[in-house]
């Protein structure tokens, strides 16, 4: 029996600015509380799928402002906001064994740098967190591609068949690609339209080489495990270990047979990794 069978509740937090953080928590017995953040264009439900190759573990994942059923985002847009966001949500009385997906990677690890001991564990997929220089990309290759991203289908199932098989979502678990189309869209006067804008997604990349958090992963001192695809374009073998490297107690692992999209693509496989690296924290 896994912890997603049980239906996960939502609920909503107040920011103090006064933006609304969109989060659900699924019940389960067995510490610790786990916590998920997704990738910048994704939303809270595609956890759903690793989830439920859990144990029954307590566990929450949050919309990313600018994302899902959370506030949008206004330019120009902070990642350390990301970092508060999720402090919001959790609270910092630590215990948490936090997963985090790439911008969600890096948002667990600002959180971390502003409330040191909020977690007891980060497994962090591919982290957005680079070397500097540190400035903002007012220009650059994925904020063109977002603007240049379809933002409405006639219907669901048009969204999901222009999706399948296709492009970065060629390799994607079936299950995890529904709930995309069914948790990443509402309804709109343009039909079935994207949660995150292209414009928000864009907004979200300018500022992916600003937060500087490479130069204080020193100060992260609880365990950390950086996972990789082993097939990924942007976070091969080798930037993975000089990611590690900058922690003082990081180890690296593999998702084989996937990319930068490694828990769309092996829900399972990420499961596994994040049960095995529990198991050694005890």
């Amino acid at each position: 029996m896994s912890a997603i069978t049980r239906s996960p509740e939502p609920f909503e937090v107040g920011a103090p600015d006064g933006a609304r953080l969109a989060a659900v928590r699924i019940d389960g017995v067995h510490p610790p509380v786990l916590a998920a953040v997704h990738a910048t264009g994704f939303c809270k439900e595609l956890w759903e799928p690793v989830f439920e190759h859990l144990p029954l573990h307590r566990a929450i994942a949050l919309d990313q402002r600018g994302h899902g059923d959370s506030s949008p985002i206004e330019a120009p847009f902070d990642w350390w906001t990301l970092g508060r966001d999720v402090l919001t949500v959790l609270g910092k009385d630590g215990g948490i064994v936090a997963v985090g997906h790439s911008s969600g990677a890096a948002a667990l690890v600002l959180a971390e740098l502003l409330a040191p001991n909020t977690f007891s564990g980060l497994v962090l997929i591919e982290p957005i967190i680079f070397p500097g220089p540190f400035f903002r990309a007012e220009e650059n290759p994925m904020s063109a591609r977002a603007l240049r991203r379809r933002a409405a289908f006639p219907s669901p199932q048009a969204a999901y068949e222009s999706y399948r098989g296709r492009g970065p979502f060629a390799g994607w678990d079936e299950a995890v690609l529904r709930r995309y189309v069914a948790h990443a869209f509402r309804a709109g006067p343009d039909g079935w339209t994207l949660k995150c804008t292209p414009d928000q997604e864009a907004e979200f990349y300018r500022g992916a080489t600003l937060h500087g958090a490479w130069d204080r992963l020193a100060e992260v001192h609880c365990p950390v495990v950086i996972v990789g695809g082993s097939d990924s374009d942007s976070h091969p073998p080798s930037f993975l270990d000089a990611q590690a490297a900058r922690f003082p107690d990081a180890s690296v692992r593999l998702v084989e047979g996937a990319t930068h999209f490694a828990p769309m693509e092996r829900p399972e496989a990420t499961a596994q990794v994040v049960r095995q690296t529990l198991a050694r924290w005890g």
